[in-house]
């Protein structure tokens, strides 16, 4: 008497998009998550390779900050910003913009020229850039596998999707078939463990199913996150749930003051004096210190500062100053932020991982490995189980 065929369940359903989606994106999703190892600590990487870009020798005390934005502004230059760093050495970061470019941008922001400056002599440094060109080519390999970005990036988004889709389908299959093995304690060990005496096919199949278990939460992030530079509608849709902006258009301009100084011209901003006041409104170390300058009459001046407790300049706290009289007229405090701000702030810090420092960094390092070995030992249990039956 013949069996009679098996139902068609949904976990079957689950099981045969897991693996169909998987062997088609594989190739995709290797080189994303191979690169996204790269540039897990591409901050790091290019400090350390091209150290003469970024630290100098020190030949006497830093020069003053007014001291170097007064060479700074020449003929129709201004300086828009400038971000110095808690660490030794480090050089300076100015933003420079021209009269004409702030004319013409009709009172919206202007992106600006960044340049980098030696703080102990205010001469410009003329980086080499050689690993920062390189850690250039490896994010659009990234982020739109160095094709057209009008097609390269709705194929990695897409294949973000499906990784997505993946490791949600990966958990559900990790889970036991039946409610009578989920009371029964081997059934849970199976899943958290590897018997590493097995045959080569039952050692990766563990692999594949117990590091990618572990590794879930990150790459969950990693892959939620990466959506926004792929796809408008998901870039826009986050804000709305966030309730907050994302990204560069975090960054506000300084604020008009309430009382009108116009007739007393361009304030002489007291650097000193209000650094002096940020610190002891801000007594923690100085991660990166991010300086915000008016470019008319009647505007504030913004200070962001961060500690090393979270690197991204989007969660800072962040002081506005009357340049007139130096007095303080507003303080935003990441820590009382709501959660959907909180998130949005530190939504770069999310998708690569430094969003709490070097220990995430690792983390997220190590579960891009599990990513990246994730299609090819997938495909090795389809082609296993093929060449089975």
């Amino acid at each position: 008497m013949p069996k009679p065929k098996k139902s068609y369940t949904f976990r079957k359903l689950i099981n045969d998009l897991h693996l169909w989606l998987g062997l088609a994106s594989g190739i995709i999703l290797f080189i994303v998550c191979l690169t996204g190892c790269i540039l897990t600590f591409e901050t790091e990487l290019v400090q350390w390779f091209d150290a003469e870009d970024h630290y100098a020798a020190p030949t006497h005390a830093p020069l003053d900050f007014n001291t170097i934005i007064t060479d700074l502004e020449q003929q129709d230059t201004l300086v828009k910003d400038f971000i110095f760093y808690g660490e030794a050495h480090r050089n300076l970061q100015f933003t420079l913009i021209t009269k004409a470019e702030l004319q013409a941008s009709g009172g919206k922001p202007v992106r600006g020229k960044s340049v980098t400056i030696n703080p102990y002599t205010g001469a410009t440094v003329q980086a080499t850039g050689r690993t920062k060109a390189f850690m250039h080519t490896v994010e659009a390999l990234h982020r739109y596998l160095l094709l057209d970005k009008t097609w390269g990036r709705p194929i990695v988004g897409v294949s973000t999707i499906i990784f997505v889709f993946l490791c949600l389908s990966g958990l559900l299959l990790w889970f036991p078939k039946t409610l009578k093995k989920l009371k029964k304690r081997k059934a849970w060990t199976q899943g958290f463990t590897i018997k590493t005496k097995a045959h080569w096919k039952r050692l990766n199949y563990d692999i594949h199913n117990t590091f990618g278990f572990y590794a879930l939460v990150p790459l969950l992030l990693m892959g939620l996150t990466g959506l926004l530079w792929s796809f408008t509608w998901y870039y826009d849709g986050l804000e709305v749930v966030l309730g907050d902006q994302l990204g560069k258009s975090r960054f506000e301009t300084t604020i008009p003051l309430a009382q009108n100084n116009a007739n007393a011209g361009m304030a002489t901003v007291n650097l000193n004096t209000l650094l002096q006041k940020t610190d002891s409104i801000l007594p923690y170390s100085n991660y990166a210190t991010r300086v915000t300058l008016p470019l008319n009459p009647n505007e504030s001046v913004m200070i962001r500062k961060i500690s090393g407790d979270a690197l991204a300049f989007n969660a800072a706290d962040k002081l506005q100053f009357n340049p007139y009289t130096n007095s303080l007229i507003s303080a935003t405090y990441f820590k009382n932020e709501s959660f959907g701000s909180k998130v949005a702030g530190l939504i770069r810090g999310i998708h690569v991982g430094n969003f709490a420092g070097g220990l995430t960094q690792w983390i997220y390092f190590i579960c891009c490995l599990v990513a990246t070995s994730l299609p090819i030992t997938g495909t090795l249990i389809w082609f296993n189980k093929k060449k089975k039956a």
